[in-house]
C-alpha cells in the first residue's frame, strides 16, 4: 500500500467492545473454532533507543516489534495524545494517532490465521512526550520477533527527525501531525538496505548550541528517551553505519562557533568507541543558506581530515545539500527532498561496502 494512501487506526471504544462481544456470542452459536489467547506486558523486540525498564519510547523512530500467530492483535499504550505512530502490518504502513491517557488499540483483526509481523514506530520526536507500552493481546500466541542482521544510527536535528515533512509548504507552522520520521532520508535508506534504524534527533539542536534551551546533542545522546536520563553506551558491533547531520543550528544566522570543531571531535570519539566497526558519515545539508553552509562544511571537513590523519579509516564527509523541488513546514525538507537525500546516503553506503567488504 503506498504511503500516500493512509488510513487512521482507532482505539477500541466501549461501543466497539460491545459489538465485538455480540459478534463473539453470535460466532459461538455457530461452529466456533477454539484458539488459545495470549497477553504480554513487554514486546520481544524494541526498535531504536528506548527506556526499556520503564517500557517507554520517545526518540523519533523508536518503538516495538511484535510477531504473532493468530488473526488479531491489540496493544494498550499510554500517551499524552499528541504523538502518532507508523504501524507496519506485514510490511504495509499506516498511521495511528494516539489519544490522551491509556487506551487499547486494534492493530489487526480478521487476518488469515498464520504468522504476522507488526512494527510500531514513532513518527513524532521526543519533546512531544513519551509513549508507554502497557500490554499486547492476540487471539493466538506470540513468537519472538526477528532480529536484524545490520543496524544504522542516525544523529541529527529537525531534518533527521522529520520535522514538517508532511506539511503543505514552507508557510505552514509545525505541528506533531506534520512530522514523520518514517519519511526521512535515514529511514528510507535504512529500509532500502535492510537495516534496522536508531534515530537520535531533536529539532533545533546542535553540538555547540541549540535554538531552544541549553542542552546540546552531547548532553542528551545517551538518554533512554529525550525526557529521561540514561547511561553511556557500550560498544555495539552490530551497527555498521552511523550518519551524523549536525551543524545547521550551530552555524545558522551567520554564526561561526569556536568550539564546534572540538565538540564534533568529541562526538566522533564517542561514536567510534560505541560502534567500533561502523562507517561514520559526517553529513551536512540541505537546510542552510550557501554562506552558512560553506562555513559549516569547512569546519566539519577540518575535523574529518584531522581524524583521518590520526588513523581513522572509516569516516568521510557527505554533502546532502540537495536542491529542493518543494518544501515542508518552515522551509524544511519535503518528502521528495528527503527521498533524494536517502539516495545519496544509500549510494555512499553501497560504495564504501564495496571498498571495505
Amino acid at each position: 500500500m503506498p504511503i500516500d494512501a493512509r488510513w487512521r487506526l482507532r482505539p477500541v471504544t466501549g461501543l466497539d467492545a460491545a459489538v465485538a462481544s455480540l459478534f463473539l456470542i453470535l460466532s459461538l452459536c455457530t461452529t466456533p473454532p477454539t484458539f488459545a489467547a495470549e497477553t504480554i506486558e513487554r514486546p520481544s523486540k524494541w526498535i531504536g533507543r528506548v527506556a526499556a525498564s520503564d517500557a517507554a519510547f520517545g526518540w523519533p523512530g523508536s518503538g516495538f516489534a511484535l510477531r504473532f500467530e493468530g488473526t488479531s492483535l491489540y496493544v494498550t499504550l499510554i500517551d499524552n495524545g499528541q504523538n502518532s505512530l507508523e504501524i507496519e502490518l506485514d510490511g504495509v504502513p499506516q498511521g495511528l494517532d494516539l489519544q490522551a491517557g491509556q487506551h487499547r488499540y486494534q492493530l489487526a483483526d480478521g487476518l488469515q490465521r498464520g504468522v504476522h509481523n507488526v512494527r510500531a514506530t514513532r513518527r513524532t520526536e521526543g519533546w512531544v512526550g513519551d509513549t508507554t507500552f502497557v500490554s499486547a493481546e492476540t487471539d493466538g500466541s506470540f513468537l519472538p520477533a526477528e532480529a536484524s542482521a545490520e543496524e544504522m544510527v542516525a544523529i541529527g536535528d529537525s531534518i533527521t527527525a522529520g520535522y514538517g515533512v508532511e506539511g503543505v509548504g514552507p508557510g505552514c507552522k509545525f505541528t506533531p501531525g506534520t512530522e514523520n520520521q518514517y519519511l526521512t532520508y535515514a529511514a528510507v535508506a535504512a529500509r532500502s538496505l535492510g537495516m534496522e534504524l536508531t534515530t537520535l534527533a531533536v529539532s533545533g539542536i546542535g553540538l555547540s548550541r541549540a535554538r531552544k534551551g541549553t542542552k546540546t546533542m552531547l548532553d542528551v545522546i545517551d538518554n533512554g528517551t529525550l525526557l529521561r536520563g540514561g547511561a553511556p553506551g557500550l560498544p555495539d558491533e552490530r551497527v555498521s553505519t552511523v550518519v551524523i547531520n549536525l551543524g545547521t543550528n550551530d552555524f545558522s544566522d551567520g554564526k561561526n562557533p569556536d568550539d564546534f570543531g572540538g565538540e564534533y571531535a568529541k562526538l566522533l570519539s564517542r561514536l567510534r568507541y560505541q560502534f567500533p566497526k561502523a562507517y561514520l558519515y559526517a553529513a551536512l545539508g540541505p537546510m542552510m543558506p550557501q554562506k552558512d553552509f560553506d562555513t559549516a562544511e569547512k569546519a566539519i571537513k577540518a575535523v574529518v581530515q584531522t581524524s583521518v590523519a590520526k588513523g581513522e579509516s572509516r569516516l568521510r564527509y557527505l554533502n546532502l545539500r540537495v536542491k529542493p523541488k518543494d518544501f515542508g513546514c518552515n522551509w524544511h525538507p519535503s518528502r521528495s527532498t528527503q527521498a533524494t537525500m536517502a539516495d545519496l546516503l544509500e549510494q555512499a553506503i553501497k560504495a564504501d561496502r564495496g571498498r571495505h567488504g
